[in-house]
């Protein structure tokens, strides 16, 4: 995609000075291999934390560039507990959850992870958050009579457009940005007079 884009827009990333996307080959690093390579790279601790602080996934994009001529790095097995119910647990250590973050240029722009397709673990997935199955009625019901292995994820198509663009603000990024005053004011005027 950002090839396509370098290629396709070339004339904008002349006139505007914008960095070519390094694609070397991305590494794959587990959460702890990560914090493990940001303690002994940057000197910080956050070994024991459940995600990647802000300023680790900057340093961690640093390293990849450096160490893999990259501006992307994925990181994968998060705690099943910082993942949504339904993410599934790795079979090997269900501590972890089989999931992943892609992160470019200094931030996450996808996650994703397999979803847990048995219904019975799900339902089980759902008590342990504390929660009542009966309010997830409707969702588990796709579940009831079998699901195939599955899986899901989402890219942030403004934060990849902020990082190429090198724009220093999201909202630059975003055809409706939210903010503060979330609405323009003029549909403001129009809602007050429907």
């Amino acid at each position: 995609m950002l090839k396509h884009v370098e290629k396709e827009c070339a004339d904008i990333f002349s006139e505007f000075k914008l960095e070519k996307v390094a694609s070397g080959k991305i590494p794959r690093l587990a959460l702890r291999e990560a914090q493990e390579i940001i303690y002994k790279q940057f000197g910080r601790d956050n070994r024991k934390e459940k995600d990647l602080m802000p300023q680790d996934e900057i340093d961690i994009c640093k390293w990849a560039k450096e160490k893999h001529n990259t501006d992307f790095v994925t990181i994968t097995h998060f705690p099943t507990k910082k993942r949504a119910f339904y993410t599934m647990p790795d079979p090997k250590n269900p501590e972890y959850s089989l999931s992943y973050d892609l992160l470019f240029r200094g931030v996450e722009i996808l996650s994703g992870s397999q979803r847990i397709n048995d219904y019975n673990q799900l339902v089980e997935a759902i008590r342990d958050r504390g929660m009542n199955p009966k309010d997830f009625a409707m969702y588990l019901m796709a579940f009831k009579y079998g699901m195939p292995p599955e899986g899901g994820f989402s890219f942030g198509l403004e934060r990849i457009t902020m990082h190429i663009l090198d724009l220093p603000n999201i909202r630059e990024a975003s055809l409706f940005p939210r903010d503060m005053e979330r609405v323009d004011e003029r549909l403001s005027t129009l809602n007050k007079k429907a």
